[in-house]
This record gives structure tokens, C-alpha cells and sequence, in this order.
């Protein structure tokens, strides 16, 4: 095959300098793969046969990324040594490589036949395993022996089903039998790197593929195992699919390039298997599983080392995921203004996204889609003109703070401060007129009176 491939020009220039110098060089990895698939984009890996050495002398602003494995990067690009990798005694790291001198013998010690073919710069393919014809028939196949590459590294069972979502494709059936005989040596992969996979998964376009190949190959457990508890559990007659297809397809509808959000879809019903009863007539229900999910999802989020700002997004959109008032038309604004408050760590815009995903995903009751954009413009008109007219949606943006309360009710610093501003909150939430300074005022003057009733005359 002979076509010429369309790089970043700092890769050409970097390969054309090491031709010129005498060594090999050719683009390698996924950019070999997405161009055979025609998709642009993707990030252009050199190899060549000069050492770590060679090329820090040819390109003296390159930087080492990985002397270990005679890796630097150059102007952006990054730029490997051609190498065997030795035995991975802990799963993930070779313990040793050895730089060899050509291409083939590089490309052997790659995951996927996918994945193991250079470009040279005129349009030559060098691909030794048919990964080629793998792109051409979407198959997702392991070089060479499938159980020595997932020795080498278990995350490759991961990659596996990620690779098979990236290419809307099929896994082999070899690398099919080796994932589930040796999955249980994912325990042996850090967590960060789990949850890098994850991430990777959610973000590709085909996501629910590579999420149901996960639950298949009996993997979902040892990557969320509280979510695992999903598959299976039928639903009430509302629904036709079982909770975690109807979470699959969830995430699937979130068309936003949002991992957060992505990431909360997966996660909004984890509550379900434990909240689930059945009533005299045999009719599942699930009540409270907003509630009980929450630390469900937190628990996993944690387990697979997410910021605490992650968490904090995640978990918020689970509580307030059935919160679907803005859909309701004669909904009053004020219901609208108190749930904006209550959320801190989740825009509203997000809520809706995945409530309107949430609808989607149920195929028993299947909503038209432009009854549902309908909806979600509906909503959305409504936040808007919310936002417009700037009334306080949080308690700092009240007329008066904090000082002020002290001041005009004669208090110390202390939780009576927090209660006043709390009471004064909720009456502009109901009626946003009244966050005026005066208006406030009397607002403080009725909160006095009435805690001094209350406390026998102490404020």
C-alpha cells in the first residue's frame, strides 16, 4: 500500500532529519490506524533506530520522557527508539528493554494488530500481523499469543473493549477467551489506570459497545463492582430494559463531549438494587434510590482515585436526577430558583442533559426526539430568563451579608448570623423583590421577634 499520509508537519520534519542522518524512522500507532480508518486527528508517534543518545544529538531541545525506554519528545511529538520489551514481573512495567534495529521486530511487541503497523512518509505500510485488514473488517485481535500480552499488562483487557468501541467493531475470539480466563489479573493494575480506561471509554462515540463488552467479558466487577449489582435487576413495567442496559444506553444519549457528566449517567441508578421492593400486587419499585446511590457512587468514585470535584459533580447529579420540574409548564419559577440554589457542584444545564438522556434510554415508553428537544428548549428558555433577571440563586448574592446582620440585629459573630441570612434566603427565593436592603431590614426585624418568642425573650 502506497498512500501518502497527511501528519502534522513537526513529524515530518523530525522523520525527514533522521532520514537525512541515516537512521529509520516512521510513524507508528494509532495515527497509522485512524488514517487507514479516515479519521483525522489523531496524535502522530515517531520510532526510529537511533538510540536515546542519537536523537537528543540531532535534536537538542528534546526532552526526556522516558530514558528507560529510549523515549524524548521533539517539539511536541514524541519520538521512541525501536525496541523488545522483557518479562512484566509486576504487571505493568518491563523489566528490562532492548533496543533492536528494525521496525518488525518494534511493531511484535504491540498490544493490537491495530495498533502494530508504521507509515513511512511516502505512503509504505509495514504491517506484519494483517492489521490492515483488522481495521478493514473491525476486529479488535492481540499480537501474536493473547494470554502473554495480557501477562504483560491486564489493562490490556480494558483497552480491549475500548478499542472495540473506538472502531464500532468486534473482538476476536482468541482475545475473547484469553480476557475472561485471566481477568482476575486486573487486581493487580493500579486504580489511576483504571479509571484512565474508563475515561477513555466514556469519551469515544461508541461508548455503550465498549460498556456492554465490559459487562460481558465479567469485567464491570473488578472495575465497579457496586455497579455490577445493576445487571440483571429488571425494572417496573415502565421500563422494558434491565438497569444496566437502561444505564448503558443513558450514557450513550449523553451527546455532550462531557466525561462528568458522561461519568454521573453511568452512575445515576447504582441505588436501584438496594432500594428495590416489591408490593403485594408483584410490582417492583425503587424509591429512594436517588439517596441511596449517592454513597454508593461515592464509594466507587474514590476507589478509582476521581478528584473530590468529580465526586462532588457526580454525586450531586444523582440526588437530583428525578428532579424534572422544569418540564412542568405550570411548574412556579420559585420551585425552579430553589433547586438552582441547591446545586453547587452541578450546573443546571448539566441536570437537564441527563434527565433528558435518562428519558431517552427508556425504550417501553420511547419519547419522540424532537418531543424532547422540545422539552429541553422549554427548559432551558426557562433557566435563562431565571439567569436574566440576576436574582440571588445562592446566599452570597444577597443585599446584605454577613456584617450586616450583626449590625442590625446586634449579634455576635455565630450561628445566629447563618440562621438569620438562611431565613432572609429563603424568602427571596420565594420572591426575589424582596433582596433589597430595606426589604431585608424588616425581614431581619421579623426573624428577631420571632426567635426572641422562642428563646423566652433572647435572640
Amino acid at each position: 500500500m502506497n498512500t501518502p499520509l497527511s501528519i502534522d508537519p513537526r513529524a515530518t520534519r523530525i522523520i525527514t532529519t533522521l532520514l537525512r542522518a541515516g537512521y529509520d524512522a516512521c510513524c507508528v500507532g494509532g495515527c497509522v490506524r485512524e488514517h487507514l480508518r479516515g479519521v483525522p486527528g489523531a496524535d502522530t508517534d515517531v520510532a526510529t533506530n537511533a538510540s536515546l543518545t542519537d536523537i537528543q544529538r540531532l535534536f537538542p531541545d528534546a526532552i526526556v520522557v522516558g530514558k528507560a525506554f529510549s523515549v524524548a519528545r521533539v517539539d511536541g511529538i514524541e519520538v521512541a527508539s525501536f525496541r523488545q520489551d522483557g518479562p512484566y514481573s509486576d504487571y505493568r512495567h518491563p523489566d528490562y528493554v532492548r533496543l533492536v534495529p528494525t521496525i518488525m521486530e518494534d511493531l511484535s511487541r504491540r498490544d493490537f494488530t491495530i495498533n502494530a503497523m508504521a507509515l513511512r512518509l511516502d505512503g509504505t505500510l509495514i504491517d506484519p500481523f494483517g492489521g490492515m485488514a483488522d481495521v478493514q473488517a473491525r476486529v479488535v485481535r492481540f499480537v501474536g499469543d493473547a494470554a502473554a500480552r495480557l501477562r504483560e499488562d491486564p489493562i490490556r483487557a480494558l483497552r480491549a473493549c475500548r478499542f472495540v468501541g473506538l472502531i464500532d467493531g468486534v473482538l476476536d475470539d482468541a482475545a475473547r477467551a484469553a480476557i475472561v480466563a485471566l481477568r482476575a489479573l486486573l487486581a493487580h493494575v493500579p486504580r489511576e489506570r483504571i479509571q484512565y480506561e474508563l475515561n477513555r471509554m466514556l469519551l469515544l462515540e461508541q461508548r455503550a459497545r465498549a460498556l456492554f463488552l465490559l459487562e460481558e467479558l465479567g469485567l464491570l466487577p473488578l472495575v465497579l463492582p457496586r455497579l455490577a449489582a445493576l445487571v440483571g435487576v429488571a425494572q417496573n413495567v415502565v421500563h422494558a430494559e434491565d438497569c444496566w442496559t437502561h444505564t448503558v444506553l443513558t450514557v450513550q444519549h449523553i451527546g455532550k463531549r462531557n466525561l462528568r457528566l458522561r461519568l454521573a449517567a453511568l452512575l445515576h441508578d447504582i441505588g436501584k438494587p438496594r432500594a428495590r421492593t416489591t408490593d403485594e400486587r408483584g410490582a417492583d419499585h425503587f424509591y429512594g434510590h436517588e439517596h441511596l446511590g449517592v454513597p454508593l457512587a461515592q464509594e466507587e468514585l474514590r476507589e478509582l482515585r476521581y478528584s473530590n470535584a468529580v465526586n462532588a459533580y457526580v454525586t450531586e447529579a444523582i440526588r437530583f436526577h428525578l428532579h424534572r420540574m422544569m418540564f412542568v409548564p405550570e411548574m412556579r419559577d420559585a420551585t425552579i430558583r430553589r433547586l438552582m440554589s441547591s446545586l453547587t457542584a452541578l450546573p443546571v444545564r448539566d441536570l437537564l442533559r441527563l434527565q433528558i438522556a435518562d428519558l431517552r434510554a427508556n425504550l417501553r415508553q420511547p419519547y419522540n426526539a424532537g418531543e424532547l428537544r422540545a422539552l429541553l428548549r422549554g427548559a432551558l428558555r426557562r433557566i435563562r430568563a431565571i439567569e436574566a433577571q440576576a436574582h440571588a440563586l445562592k446566599i452570597t448574592d444577597l443585599a446584605i451579608d454577613g456584617d450586616d446582620v450583626q449590625r442590625l440585629l446586634g449579634v455576635p459573630p455565630g450561628p445566629t448570623v447563618g440562621a438569620a441570612l438562611r431565613h432572609c434566603f429563603a424568602h427571596v427565593l420565594q420572591n426575589p423583590a424582596l433582596n433589597t436592603r430595606p426589604a431585608l431590614a424588616a425581614l431581619l426585624r421579623g426573624f428577631q421577634r420571632a426567635a426572641s418568642h422562642n428563646h423566652g425573650g433572647r435572640p
